[in-house]
C-alpha cells in the first residue's frame, strides 16, 4: 500500500504540474496584455509574448502578405484569369444597363458629386475660354490688314456683291424721293439752300415758290438716280472704297469703327443663344442610350486592355498603396484581447490536448521519480 500510495502521489503531482506548466504557458502567449512594474523595474515575463513582439510581429505579417500572399504576380495572373474577365464584361453590362436606364439629369447627376450650377459653371468656362481666345486672335493680328484675315473666297464673295449694293441703294433712293417724304424733305433742303443765299436765294424763291422748284428738281433727281452712269459711279465708288478698306490694319479699322467691340458683343450674343443649359436638362439615361450599342460591341474589347492596363501598372499600384505599412498598422491597432479571442476559438481543442499532453509528460516524470525513490 505504502509503494502504490507513493506512485499515485508522484504521479498526480507530475501529471498536476505538467498540466499547469502548459496551461500557464499558452496563457503567457497573451498575457499580460501590459508590462507591470515594481518600484520602477519591470517584473519578468510582463507582458505576454506576443504583445511583447507585437512590433516585429506586425513587421513580419506584412512582409509575408506583400512577400507572399498578395504578390504581383499572383495578382497578374488572376487579372488575365477568364473567370475575372467573364466577371469585368458582366459588370461592364450592368452598369451600362443601369445608367441607360437611369432617370436622373446629367445635372442633377453632377450635383450629385459635389458640381453645384453645373449648366451656371459649364456657360460661364465657355464664356471665359472664348473671350481668351478671341482676345488673344485679336492681338495676335492686330497689325496685320484685313485683306489678310478675310478669307479670299468672302473678299470674291462680297465683292461680287458690290453691283447689287450699289442698285439696292439707287432703288431705295428712287423710291424715297418718289414719295411724299422724299418730297417733303426735299423742298425743306431748298428752302434751306436758298435761306443761306441771302437775297438771291429770296428772289429766286419769290419768282419761282418752293413748291414749284420742288417738282421741277424732284424729277430730275429721280432721272439722275435711274442714269446708268449714275450706277457706275456709285459701283465704282464703292469698289475704291473696298479697296481702300482691305488694306486697313486691324488696329485702324478698330481705332475707326471699334471693330473689337462689336466682335465681343457679337460673340456674347451667340453665346447667350448657344447656352449649354439644354445639355445638362436631357437625362444621363438619354446620353447612354446613344452610345450603348457601340459601347456594348466595344466592351470586351474595351475590359481586356483595361485588366492588361491595370496588370502592367499593378507593382507600381502597390508600391503606392504600402500594403506592408497598412498590414503593420492594422496589425499594431489590433487588440490584443480581441486576437487572444480569435486564435484560441480557433485552436482551443489543440490547446485543450497540449495542456493534457503535458499533465501526461508529468505523470509519467512523476512515476519514474516514483520508482527511483523506491528502489534507490
Amino acid at each position: 500500500m505504502y509503494v502504490l500510495g507513493i506512485f499515485i502521489i508522484m504521479i498526480a503531482i507530475g501529471a498536476l504540474i505538467g498540466a499547469v506548466t502548459n496551461h500557464f504557458a499558452i496563457k503567457m502567449l497573451f498575457r499580460p496584455y501590459k508590462a507591470h512594474y515594481i518600484f520602477g523595474k519591470r517584473i519578468p515575463f510582463t507582458p505576454g509574448l506576443i504583445p511583447k513582439r507585437r512590433d516585429e510581429l506586425a513587421r513580419q505579417m506584412g512582409q509575408m502578405v506583400t512577400g507572399h500572399l498578395l504578390t504581383t504576380e499572383g495578382i497578374q495572373k488572376r487579372l488575365t484569369s477568364d473567370a475575372v474577365k467573364k466577371e469585368a464584361l458582366q459588370l461592364g453590362r450592368r452598369l451600362l444597363s443601369h445608367a441607360g436606364q437611369s432617370t436622373l439629369t446629367l445635372g442633377e447627376a453632377l450635383e450629385k458629386i459635389g458640381i453645384a450650377d453645373p449648366a451656371q459653371k459649364a456657360d460661364q468656362y465657355v464664356n471665359k475660354w472664348t473671350d481668351e481666345k478671341l482676345s488673344a486672335l485679336l492681338a495676335a493680328y492686330e497689325h496685320e490688314p484685313l485683306k489678310e484675315l478675310i478669307p479670299i473666297e468672302a473678299q470674291e464673295k462680297l465683292k461680287e456683291k458690290i453691283p447689287m449694293v450699289s442698285d439696292y441703294i439707287l432703288q431705295r433712293a428712287v423710291s424715297y424721293f418718289e414719295s411724299d417724304e422724299g418730297k417733303s424733305r426735299l423742298g425743306h433742303m431748298i428752302d434751306d439752300f436758298l435761306k443761306e443765299r441771302g437775297m438771291l436765294g429770296s428772289m429766286v424763291q419769290m419768282f419761282l415758290g418752293n413748291s414749284s422748284l420742288v417738282d421741277r428738281v424732284q424729277p430730275e433727281i429721280i432721272k439722275f438716280l435711274k442714269n446708268g452712269e449714275t450706277a457706275r459711279l456709285l459701283m465704282d465708288l464703292l469698289e475704291n472704297e473696298w479697296d481702300k478698306l482691305k488694306e486697313y490694319t486691324f488696329k485702324e479699322a478698330d481705332d475707326k469703327w471699334n471693330l473689337q467691340t462689336l466682335i465681343m458683343k457679337m460673340k456674347q450674343k451667340l453665346m447667350k443663344r448657344f447656352s449649354l443649359a439644354p445639355f445638362f436638362e436631357r437625362t444621363t439615361g438619354s446620353y447612354v442610350s446613344m452610345i450603348e450599342q457601340e459601347v456594348e460591341k466595344r466592351l470586351p474589347e474595351v475590359t481586356d486592355r483595361l485588366l492588361e492596363e491595370a496588370g502592367r501598372r499593378l507593382e507600381d499600384i502597390l508600391k503606392r498603396l504600402q500594403l506592408e505599412d497598412i498590414v503593420k498598422e492594422q496589425v499594431d491597432n489590433f487588440p490584443v484581447e480581441r486576437l487572444e479571442e480569435m486564435v484560441l476559438s480557433i485552436s482551443k481543442r489543440e490547446f485543450k490536448m497540449i495542456t493534457y499532453l503535458g499533465g501526461l509528460l508529468g505523470g509519467i516524470i512523476g512515476a519514474v521519480q516514483a520508482l527511483f525513490v523506491i528502489f534507490i
